[in-house]
C-alpha cells in the first residue's frame, strides 16, 4: 500500500491510476492534517509514504517525520514540482531520501517506490 499525501486532486487521481496498473494500490490525504487523521484510522500495512513537499498546511519532511512516528515501517518518497530539487534538500530533507519531480510517468513512480521499499527493507 502506498500513502500520498498531496494537496492537488488530480495528481492523487493520475497517481493512483499509474500505480494501480502497475500492482500497487494507494490511499491519499490532501493535506498534513488529514494525513494525521488517516495514519490514525487505517488499519493495514503501508509500505511507502509518496509526500509533497510542500503543502498549504505544513512542509512535507516535517509532516513526514510525524507520520513516521505512528509507521515507521513506511519508506518515503517525496514528491515536487519545483525545478530544482537542491534548495529542497537543504530545506530539511536528508539527500539520501527520494525524490521524484511532478510531472512523473507511471513507470518513474512505481521504479522510485520499488527503490524505496528495497532500500527501507534492507536497513531492518
Amino acid at each position: 500500500m502506498v500513502f500520498f499525501v498531496d494537496d492537488e486532486e488530480g495528481v492523487r487521481h493520475i497517481a493512483n491510476r499509474l500505480l494501480r496498473k502497475r500492482g500497487f494500490e494507494m490511499i491519499g490525504a490532501s493535506s498534513a492534517a488529514e494525513a494525521t487523521d488517516v495514519i490514525d484510522e487505517y488499519q493495514g500495512q503501508i509500505d511507502a509514504l509518496l509526500m509533497d513537499i510542500n503543502l498549504p498546511d505544513g512542509w512535507g519532511a516535517l509532516v513526514a517525520q510525524r507520520l513516521m512516528t505512528a509507521r515507521p515501517e513506511m519508506a518515503i518518497v517525496y514528491t515536487t514540482g519545483f525545478a530544482e530539487i537542491d534548495p529542497i534538500l537543504s530545506g530539511g530533507l536528508n539527500a539520501a531520501e527520494f525524490v521524484i519531480r511532478k510531472p512523473f510517468t507511471g513507470d518513474q513512480l512505481a521504479d522510485v517506490l520499488r527503490r524505496a521499499i528495497e532500500s527501507k527493507s534492507a536497513k531492518e
